[in-house]
């Protein structure tokens, strides 16, 4: 198994979540969020690639 970062989140499932996750992106700006199984992202596209900026458990309090 691959970590991809210190949260001990692991790469299938960051993958996982910018695929198949439900996705929204931010007004006026290019960084798109991906949530799935309790795990954010915020990514930009560029072409046909993601760039991950962070990972992190969702879920928290607002």
């Amino acid at each position: 198994m691959e970590k991809l970062d210190a949260l001990g989140i692991l790469k299938s499932d960051v993958e996982n979540a910018v695929k198949k996750g439900s996705k929204w992106k931010e007004d006026k700006c290019e960084k798109w969020h991906a949530q799935m199984a309790g795990i954010e992202i915020v990514f930009i596209k560029e072409d046909q690639n993601f760039i991950i900026i962070t990972s992190y458990l969702a879920g928290r309090k607002k």
